[in-house]
């Protein structure tokens, strides 16, 4: 008979075998499960609301996509102060998508590969477990997404009233004999924008209709600064009312301020816990208007032409200069609380180019690298015009070895100062001027030229819509400041010279530099996915003749397209990337108009337009 003790051992024994065991038939039934799952999502996978249980990446995308685009069109619905509105990601001007913006994008590849290697990453262990525990339990991910909320809260500021009424704080108030009175405050009105964040992540992120509305919860803002504050530095104020002239002095340049300007610039405001007196920068607009005109200037890069194969200077460098208003007021200040007469030096921030003239003999830039075009047949006047002047202002651009560039950056300023001519377009029911008509097609001839020269892409998105501009589809940019972007790297080991020429209606960028020997491979755009517009709409305009109907926009099919870029390096090295485009359909629109007066807006759309159903005679457009 065996003693206690021998019969524990014995069992003991067993225990590895055991476990063994089980391990064994627990990795023989995983092996099972994933050789049922290869090149398919795990069951218990989703995106948002969306299942992708046993689905290929590319199908699961395909849903996903689809998922997004019913989501994007029926929007999000807002209930404010007896204000509704409907927001979509995607914002249009009723008359013309080539000024669309996004104020979110869905990345469905990377969500469908995200949802694939779930279950497939980590150690063997997690690779073991995770499948089935997902299969129980479930595993739901958050899309891919990128939203504006800047641009969203600029967009509510502009279709919501009750969006953003100000406070006012309690604020001097001085008369032409230079009394004072204080001016009391007043609260304000605004909405709770975390609160409201938080709902619209939760929204994007459900990939699907939300049946009851987001409803804005609206607070009351407080000023920084009560009456009773400000009426404790009344006498600092009265000792700052001085009779002298403030003179502002920039090399030979001179600018005078007398008591009755000056007097004006006085505020109290909260500063280290207290109050205080002082000149504001909002009082003192006007005054610095000139000043700025006559020494604020961008840092510009020298600028090279070619002559007979030689890189030369067309425009020098020059250092960039920017008035600091607030260091030139405090110099002021310190003046006049002295009570001396002496001339205030306006304060001036430099910024050096960051290639000088002098540069010109370390180009390296010997023959063109690529090439790359695009048509703008059938552009408005002010939509032509603004294509010349983006092209010109990056002809003779010079892009550093390992720059990095943004095409956003390079173009600067896109306003009336910088010769861009603004479009009509049609938000709320009103004609408004917009610039940005006619960038986009700089974006897309960039892009293709950069492709053209094997460049590396960093950020590039396509249009929301397919615009006859940009064909073949799959190979355009859009640009929108500050994002998205179009940024790639000069990787080339020399620098690369930007020639910019517009022939009929063709617009041409060449990139000029040293060929290294990698060769560049572009499969053409294939087109799926093909989807017809809706049926037209009408919009309500008072800038017609009642009646009168004008027809500003056909109608365009939405499609998927994708093409292969592929680089092969000297060194045997081969790069590839597929890029994909997805675009909306775009209905036929029509303006018909009513007698002035007669639009009130109240519950606006995603592109601020009154729609009326148009009868479906459109065609839908070929490929």
């Amino acid at each position: 008979m065996l003693s206690k003790s021998k019969h524990q051992k014995k069992r003991w024994l067993w225990w590895p075998i055991i476990v063994i065991a089980a391990l064994i038939v627990l990795s023989g039934s995983a092996f099972i499960y994933r050789t049922i799952y290869n090149g398919k999502i795990f069951p218990g996978v989703k995106v948002g609301d969306v299942s992708l249980a046993g689905l290929t990446p590319l199908k699961a995308e395909e849903n996903l996509q689809s998922a997004w685009d019913k989501f994007a069109e029926a929007g999000i619905l807002l209930s404010a102060d007896k204000q509704n509105i409907i927001l979509k990601p995607i914002i249009a001007p009723a008359t013309n998508p080539d000024l669309s913006y996004e104020l979110a994008s869905f990345k469905a590849t990377d969500s469908a590969q995200e949802a694939y290697g779930v279950g497939r990453q980590g150690n063997w262990l997690r690779q073991l477990v995770e499948p089935i525990a997902v299969a129980v339990y479930g595993k739901e991910l958050n899309p891919k997404l990128d939203i504006e909320f800047e641009r969203i809260w600029q967009y509510l500021r502009e279709s919501l009233s009750s969006f953003g009424k100000q406070a006012q704080s309690a604020r001097l108030v001085i008369d032409e004999a230079d009394n004072i009175n204080v001016e009391p405050e007043t609260n304000g009105l605004s909405i709770n924008r975390e609160k409201l964040k938080t709902e619209l992540v939760q929204s994007f992120n459900s990939l699907s209709v939300a049946k009851q509305p987001i409803v804005l919860e609206l607070k009351t803002a407080k000023p920084s600064l009560t009456e009773k504050e400000v009426l404790k530095v009344l006498p600092q104020a009265r000792e700052l009312l001085k009779d002298q002239t403030l003179v502002f002095k920039f090399e030979d340049y001179s600018w005078k301020a007398g008591p009755a300007i000056w007097h004006k610039w006085l505020e109290a405001r909260a500063m280290n816990g207290g109050v205080e007196v002082g000149l504001s920068i909002a009082l003192s607009e006007e005054f610095f208007v000139p000043i700025l005109t006559a020494i604020n200037q961008s840092a510009q890069d020298a600028r090279f032409e070619l002559k007979d194969g030689v890189a030369t200077t067309f425009e020098p460098s020059q250092p960039g200069r920017d008035v600091d208003e607030l260091a030139t007021l405090k110099a002021a200040e310190a003046i006049i609380r002295s009570g001396g007469n002496d001339s205030i030096p306006i304060t001036v921030a430099i910024t050096e180019p960051k290639i000088k003239t002098s540069d010109v003999n370390d180009l390296g830039i010997k023959e063109i690298i690529g090439v790359g075009k695009s048509n703008f047949a059938g552009s408005p006047k002010n939509r032509r015009h603004n294509i010349k002047t983006g092209a010109d202002r990056l002809n003779g651009v010079l892009i550093q070895p390992d720059e990095e560039f943004s095409l956003i950056t390079t173009l600067g300023e896109i306003d009336a100062e910088s010769g861009y001519l603004q479009e009509l377009v049609i938000k709320d029911n009103k004609t408004i001027p917009e610039f940005g008509g006619g960038l986009c097609q700089i974006g897309t001839t960039t892009f293709r030229v950069a492709l053209a020269s094997g460049l590396p892409i960093l950020e590039r998105r396509n249009h929301s819509y397919r615009v006859v501009y940009y064909e073949p589809a799959g190979t355009d940019a859009t640009i929108y400041d500050p994002k998205p972007d179009l940024r790639f790297k000069n990787d080339t080991g020399n620098a690369i010279l930007i020639k910019t020429k517009i022939k009929g209606d063709d617009l041409i960028f060449e990139f000029w530099g040293t060929k290294d020997g990698r060769v560049v491979e572009q499969t053409k755009p294939q087109i799926s996915n093909i989807k017809s517009p809706p049926p037209g709409k009408i919009v309500e305009t008072e800038n017609l003749k009642p009646g009168e109907k004008k027809c500003t926009e056909k109608a365009h099919n939405g499609a998927d397209a994708e093409f292969t870029y592929t680089v092969t390096y000297v060194d045997g090295r081969r790069v590839e990337e597929v890029f994909k485009s997805h675009y909306v359909p775009w209905q036929e629109v029509c303006l018909v108009g009513v007698p002035k007066g007669t639009l009130q807006p109240s519950n606006v759309t995603g592109d601020g337009s009154v729609i009326l159903p148009l009868p479906n005679t459109s065609v839908p457009v070929g490929n």
